[in-house]
């Protein structure tokens, strides 16, 4: 019997070393290596001294057992975007519209110029506006309904061909043999059925960021952090402006703008205010330090345009070019 009650003491006493957490004996359970733990898939599994801690990934929230994803564009900020914000698991990301393309900031959208390519498909004469392009046709010529194309005027022919039918885009024959007007995508018919007027359809109607269609045409206002400029097209980023901050090339040119004599009608001296608003405006041209472009300087509706030369490229701050390029054809690629 003694023999007996020992081999019994022996198997219990044996089991219970195998039921008892190894922390007891001072060895701690990593959960989160052995894939024990409750933590949701979304989450970052964290070993402690004597268990462990769930914490949500980036991106999500909950209490680590249970994450769900953050839409950060589902908010008034719109995750910072200036045109459109797309929720991804865990992130988001921003696109522009037709006509825009993504800043490097990867939140801002800048205007495509089209005619740079190709002349923007127009036989002859391509003008860029803000998120779109349009062609235009030279003397004895009138575009044809494809938008591209020029057609020579004749004197014999059909109405739309040999008359002034008013038309601002579109002439389209009608079974009367008469003519009737039709505008481009993006455009509405004017009451008197010959104009076309702009919406927010076509290019974002002309607007840099945000458009709203108005009874009197679109209207354009800016994301957060930026202002309207004074062409009511564009936005500009103000927050340096708040902070006082002042790029060199600015800085130099408001110098060289104090040495110009500016002119008093009627023997009266401008104002203060009048003075400042005539150097922002000497200050947005090419006449004045070639715009503060380091190369080719161009004047635009929204302010000066600088380019750089085969070779070199156009650096973040829009003025200064740099080379040289080894490479053809290269393509950024932007990663969120």
């Amino acid at each position: 019997m003694e023999t007996v009650t020992c081999l019994t003491w022996t198997f219990y006493f044996s089991l219970l070393l195998l039921t008892v957490p190894r922390f007891a004996s001072g060895q701690d359970m990593d959960e989160c290596a052995e894939n024990t733990d409750t933590c949701d898939v979304d989450a970052i599994c964290q070993n402690t001294a004597s268990s462990y801690r769930c914490m949500c990934k980036p991106g999500y929230k909950g209490n680590g057992h249970r994450c769900s994803d953050i839409d950060e564009c589902d908010s008034d900020y719109n995750g910072g975007c200036v045109h459109e914000c797309i929720n991804i698991p865990g992130n988001y990301r921003c696109t522009c519209y037709d006509g825009f393309m993504l800043a490097e900031d990867g939140h801002n959208c800048f205007d495509v110029n089209e005619c740079e390519v190709n002349n923007g498909g127009c036989q002859h004469v391509c003008i860029n506006t803000m998120g779109s392009y349009e062609c235009l046709c030279k003397d004895g010529f009138f575009l044809s309904d494809n938008q591209h194309t020029c057609i020579h005027r004749s004197e014999g022919g059909m109405n739309c061909m040999n008359k002034a039918h008013g038309c601002q885009h579109i002439c389209i024959e009608t079974p009367k043999a008469g003519a009737a007007c039709e505008c481009r995508p993006g455009f509405e018919l004017a009451k008197n059925k010959r104009d076309c007027l702009l919406t927010c359809n076509h290019g974002n109607g002309g607007c840099h960021h945000m458009c709203d269609d108005t009874d009197d045409g679109p209207m354009c206002a800016c994301h957060q952090n930026y202002m309207l400029h004074s062409d009511d097209k564009a936005c500009i980023d103000n927050v340096g402006r708040q902070r006082g901050e002042k790029r060199v090339a600015d800085a130099s040119q408001e110098r060289r703008l104090t040495a110009i004599e500016i002119p008093e009608p009627n023997a009266t001296s401008l104002s203060d205010v009048d003075k400042r608003a005539t150097r922002r405006l000497l200050m947005e041209t090419c006449a004045i330090n070639n715009g503060g472009c380091d190369r080719t300087c161009k004047d635009t509706s929204t302010g000066v345009h600088c380019s750089c030369p085969a070779g070199f490229t156009l650096q973040a701050d829009g003025k200064t070019c740099k080379g040289e390029v080894k490479c053809h054809n290269c393509v950024i690629a932007m990663l969120f």
